[in-house]
């Protein structure tokens, strides 16, 4: 009995330990990773740059409105996701309002906007040329924007930061696979102040929570 009894204080002492480490172990899972890019070059070749969130780098994409393999592209001061118009992907993307990056604890449930079929006007500013694509409205940049990532402000030409300043504004987007990542444009200059050089910051979540 007292064999028994011994026996069975241990497996029960197995079995909390067990179901400790499975806790920690979905724990670790769910922790967040804050990664940052700098100096992404988003001129090159005057094409979009394609860029994956979960590994972390630019991607070469042969056919991007096929693919799941990219989530977000840049072309100067615009913006594409792999969804809507611009892929077959889940990705959409939604401006949080008012906070800081670190504020952003969870994704916002609604008012995900979709890419969507528009003009874009690019180059050095006052030459600029146009052309139909697929992008995000929301997030792109544009003068005197309200929702974009980058405003463009002739007023400033010739101060710093020059025509081109980063609102800094934090943003969730829907990852091609289902996934969120919220983001934050902290510059679009490079160490030698040469504009198109994008630093950025995100967080990834499979759940939404941050």
């Amino acid at each position: 009995m007292k064999r028994f009894f011994i026996t069975a204080i241990l497996a029960a002492t197995g079995a909390l330990i067990s179901c400790q480490k499975d806790e920690v172990s979905k724990k670790e899972e769910k922790e967040t990773k804050l990664t940052e890019i700098k100096n992404l070059d988003v001129t090159t070749s005057k094409k979009w740059t394609y860029f994956s969130f979960e590994k972390g780098t630019v991607v070469q994409v042969t056919n991007p409105k096929e693919g799941t393999d990219w989530d977000i592209a840049f072309f100067e001061y615009y913006v594409k996701t792999n969804g809507g118009e611009s892929g077959k992907g889940k990705a959409e993307v939604v401006l949080v309002e008012n906070k800081e990056f670190d504020a952003v604890k969870e994704a916002p449930t609604t008012e995900y906007v979709k890419d969507t079929q528009g003009t874009m006007s690019y180059g050095n500013y006052p030459n600029l040329v146009s052309k139909e694509d697929t992008f995000s409205a929301l997030m792109s940049g544009g003068f005197e924007t309200k929702t974009g990532f980058v405003s463009l402000s002739p007023s400033n030409l010739g101060t710093w930061p020059s025509v081109y300043a980063p609102t800094k504004r934090v943003y969730v987007i829907k990852t091609a696979n289902g996934n969120f990542a919220k983001i934050q444009v902290t510059d679009f200059y490079n160490d030698k102040a040469k504009a198109g050089y994008l630093t950025f910051r995100y967080v990834t979540s499979q759940d939404g929570k941050f």
